[in-house]
């Protein structure tokens, strides 16, 4: 018995020095990151730095938070900002958000309110720090703007993960209910009001190949370059219009090469909010109209369109005509 107890004292004494050696590194690991911001010039404040969850949590809580960047102009407020953590498993994160935080631009504040805002974060066990997964949920989400206007979304899943067996590609996917568009994109893009107030969803699930595996060299430093992308699935609805999509493209500065097979209802409407939002110029349009109304009149339904959309030197192709130059695709 006397032998047991003292096995029993000598592993909780072990994991007591083991957590608080770890609870250390996590608060260490923590200032030395607001200190390099520091010296990169950027404004750093907070009222509170501390570690618990003893014995099987490393609970990193910040208090009263504020982080400003020079170069942007952007700042970041909040009551407070937590990662997680067990013990046992240091290279699975979880962040958790306050229900009210405050972003601001030099043109603008916004403030966010959300009943849960949280992510995840595993990475590869190495000094990298390679991904290996991530994914964040919000739940009644409302921004209101310091211009007066808001928006919002009833929920958000978004993940990301290293495609099993490759080291640079990854499986990205979204889900978003009832969004409600700020006013000034509503007013842009929906001129006559023809439309609900909400888009009741928006997901797609793609797959992109990057040049360099995303880890903290590339954070650090410069962001990868994409050089492809499938697109599994696609999809919206707003009121009468649906859209879906899929189909593979390359990337090369920055450029997409590719088709995509786009499947729309009441195309026609699509194609004048475009206009309307300045995403295509009115002349391709009334040009895109007619070919596309042969096309989809061919099919058996003049409102239901099966087309391609293309990119290719640089320019942008629905169907067999040119709508606009390629969109720049990069990484943030």
């Amino acid at each position: 018995m006397r032998k047991l107890i003292a096995l029993i004292v000598v592993v909780a004494a072990g994991w007591a020095g083991y957590w608080f050696i770890g609870s250390q590194g996590h608060k260490t690991a923590m200032t030395k990151w607001l200190d390099d911001r520091r010296a990169e010039g950027w404004q750093v404040e907070y009222s509170d730095h501390s570690v618990r969850g003893f014995p099987n949590r490393f609970d990193t809580t910040l208090t009263d938070l504020s982080l400003t960047d020079p170069e942007t102009g952007i700042s970041w407020q909040a009551p407070f900002f937590q990662i997680l953590s067990l013990s046992y498993k240091p290279n699975h994160l979880i962040a958790v958000w306050p229900n009210e935080q405050i972003i601001a631009t030099p043109r603008e504040k916004f403030t966010l309110k959300t009943d849960d805002m949280r992510a995840s974060l595993k990475v590869k066990p190495s000094t990298a720090l390679a991904l290996d997964s991530a994914n964040i949920e919000m739940v009644a989400a409302v921004i209101t703007s310091s211009e007066g206007w808001t928006a919002g979304f009833d929920t958000l899943n978004a993940a990301i993960r290293n495609a099993p067996g490759t080291t640079s590609t990854y499986d990205v996917a979204a889900n978003i209910d009832q969004l409600l568009p700020a006013e000034p994109l509503r007013d842009l893009i929906d001129q006559g009001g023809t439309l609900p107030d909400q888009i009741e969803a928006l997901q797609f699930d793609i797959q992109a190949e990057l040049a360099d595996p995303l880890n903290r060299i590339a954070l650090e430093t410069q962001r990868p370059d994409i050089t492809a992308i499938k697109i599994r699935d696609l999809r919206g609805a707003w009121g009468e219009l649906e859209i879906r999509a899929k189909g593979d493209m390359t990337v090369e500065n920055a450029k997409p090469k590719g088709e995509i097979a786009v499947t729309a209802r009441n195309w026609r409407e699509m194609l004048a909010l475009a206009v309307q939002a300045g995403a295509i110029e009115r002349n391709a349009a009334s040009a895109a109209e007619f070919g596309l109304g042969l096309l989809a009149s061919s099919s058996g339904n003049a409102n239901a369109l099966d087309a391609t959309l293309s990119f290719s030197n640089g320019t942008t192709f629905l169907g067999p005509l040119p709508i606009g130059p390629a969109p720049e695709i990069r990484l943030p």
